[in-house]
């Protein structure tokens, strides 16, 4: 099979080329940087800076293109942020439309945000979508994806939680404060966080395109926790205490409105698309997470378990 992906680059995308590639499978990297695809994404990988550079026919299309949402939003970032989902998306729309044999899946993505801030609602597939600048990005991005249902072609949105790496993404930034016994919850630290361990993450997309998960899916662990709990467990796992507590107008100080929707937002998400169709995680819960990606042999220099499969 013979799959074009967009953000293939990033740190979800890289995971999935190594995993896509170890199956026998072809691959196309939408990058704006073609020469580095080779080094990120695998030999046999083949990097275009165009979309009518790629060499047809094209049996899947993964889309995780994006700039990260997680830098202080200004005006001018914010506009950034939503071109660099929804203008990709539109192009690649139009270019799988006018092709002459269309892919049979196009896995798209989405975000938590698409929920808002939730309190202790169990957020399911079905749940409505939220209020804030992080929601409404989601809605568009998700909306951009239409002409391809209409024309009859498979689409799968996936709705990501926090994905857990050492690679990059949340927790590295996490662990400098945790190390020094500095960690703790953030404000009440009783907001839900959701979250997904990164083969997880990359386990549910190649299950999603197997089984062809026609849907929106939230991308999530089965276990959601709370920040308290959260900030417990990673300072057990890093052997420190868990006693600072960042206060809600300190996180308002540093990150402005990015604080109060991607930090202090709570969005408690059930993956029941993904558990329904029968997908089987292999890290259902934080404390099995965390111990992967940060015990003894990640503590030790030693290589990472997931490195096997990479």
């Amino acid at each position: 099979m013979h799959c074009l992906i967009t953000g293939g680059t990033g740190l979800i995308g890289r995971l999935f080329c190594a995993k896509w590639l170890a199956r026998g499978h072809r691959l196309t990297v939408l990058s704006r940087s073609p020469a580095k695809v080779h080094k990120l994404c695998g030999e046999s990988a083949v990097g275009v800076r165009d979309l009518q550079q790629a060499e047809g026919p094209v049996d899947v299309v993964v889309n995780l293109a994006g700039e990260t949402i997680s830098k202080r939003w200004s005006d001018a970032r914010k506009q950034e942020i939503r071109r660099s989902r929804l203008d990709t998306t539109s192009q690649l729309v139009q270019w799988i439309l006018s092709q002459d044999q269309h892919p049979q899946y196009v896995l798209s993505g989405s975000a938590v945000g698409y929920y808002g801030d939730r309190g202790g609602d169990l957020l399911k597939e079905n749940s409505g979508p939220g209020g804030g600048f992080a929601a409404e990005l989601c809605k568009e991005w998700e909306a951009a994806t239409l002409p391809l249902q209409q024309a009859g072609i498979c689409v799968g949105i996936m709705r990501t939680a926090i994905v857990l790496s050492t690679r990059g993404g949340a927790l590295p930034q996490m662990l400098p404060p945790f190390r020094l016994g500095l960690g703790g919850p953030m404000s009440s630290g009783e907001h839900w966080m959701s979250w997904i361990h990164e083969e997880d993450i990359v386990g549910l997309m190649l299950h999603a395109i197997d089984r062809r998960l026609c849907e929106p899916f939230n991308a999530s662990a089965p276990e959601p926790v709370t920040n308290n709990s959260f900030s417990r467990l990673l300072a057990k796992q890093l052997h420190r205490p868990c006693l600072m507590r960042t206060p809600a107008w300190m996180l308002r100080l540093m990150f402005g409105e990015m604080a109060d929707e991607l930090l202090l937002a709570s969005q408690r998400m059930e993956p029941r698309a993904a558990m329904d169709s029968g997908y089987s995680f292999q890290y259902p819960t934080l404390e099995k997470a965390l111990a992967e990606l940060l015990g003894p042999a990640h503590e030790n220099g030693g290589a990472h378990p997931s490195s096997r499969t990479r």
